[in-house]
């Protein structure tokens, strides 16, 4: 899988990049641009969010925006679907430890 990117696609990054600005070379719409403009700018977004550090853990490692937005939706989708232990729970069934 040599010069791959690891997608399956068999293609390198650089030869994708280059079929990306040869699909923008042929739009010729504004409304097309402004789509694509709109689409960079998410994707910058998201990629900046990736790497932003929002705080350190004790040991001192970093916490990064998008793992900690991705922890809390994953704890909200549990919570949501009744798939946690509550607290009075836990206590309930230490006791019997």
């Amino acid at each position: 899988m040599s010069g791959t990117d690891g997608s399956g696609k068999g293609m390198s990054i650089a030869a994708r990049k280059l079929a990306l600005v040869e699909a923008l070379m042929a739009l010729d719409r504004g409304e097309d641009i402004s789509a694509m403009e709109a689409a960079v700018e998410e994707l910058r977004e998201n990629i900046r969010a990736r790497q932003l550090v929002i705080g350190y853990r004790p040991s001192g490692t970093p916490v990064l925006k998008q793992r900690f937005l991705d922890r809390l939706r994953h704890t909200l989708h549990d919570l949501n679907h009744d798939e946690y232990v509550s607290l009075h729970d836990l206590e309930k069934r230490a006791a019997d430890w």
